[in-house]
């Protein structure tokens, strides 16, 4: 089990981090950080539009397709390889285990090392420049509080995905 963790977790996270990277640098941070950015950042400019609200819709359906789906896969390839019958807990420990990849890919890559630490030009929201120093640093501590709060929901999430991999 541990080996699936490991690999499937891997995958996951370059994929999962690709993407992110991939739509970070062709959309607008209004359009896909707008909601994830501190209110003293946001607040400095006019809310986001209706077709950058769609936009972002839009860029995050292959996220949650392949944030859910993959782990999901994940798990149902290693009841197979199990004999065909897995535990709720060992369907759980998979697939948060490979959720995890994801999450600490995101948080250490994408929040900590580019946006919070090295902030290129396609993370500053146009109007926040003169924020990039300070702001956009406090971001780091911002965001690892919001990726704790959101270890919950990941859990729940787990257990679900591994209670229909354990029944089907």
């Amino acid at each position: 089990m541990w080996t699936n963790i490991m690999v499937h977790g891997l995958v996951f996270a370059v994929i999962l981090t690709a993407y992110l990277l991939f739509i970070m640098m062709k959309l607008s941070p209004r359009v896909w950080a707008f909601s994830d950015y501190p209110k003293e950042i946001t607040s400095k400019v006019p809310p986001q539009t209706k077709e950058e609200r769609r936009t972002a819709k839009i860029a995050a359906v292959p996220f949650f397709i392949f944030g859910i789906g993959y782990p999901f896969l994940s798990t149902y390839l290693l009841k197979g390889l199990l004999g065909g019958t897995i535990s709720i807990l060992d369907a759980f420990l998979n697939t948060f285990g490979v959720i995890m990849f994801g999450f600490m890919a995101d948080l250490i890559i994408l929040d900590l090392l580019i946006v919070g630490t090295l902030t290129p030009k396609f993370v500053i929201i146009p109007g926040t420049e003169d924020m990039k120093e300070k702001e956009y640093k406090d971001f780091r501590l911002y965001h690892t509080k919001a990726h704790v709060k959101g270890l919950l929901l990941l859990a729940v999430i787990s257990l679900v995905i591994g209670v229909i991999v354990h029944l089907v």
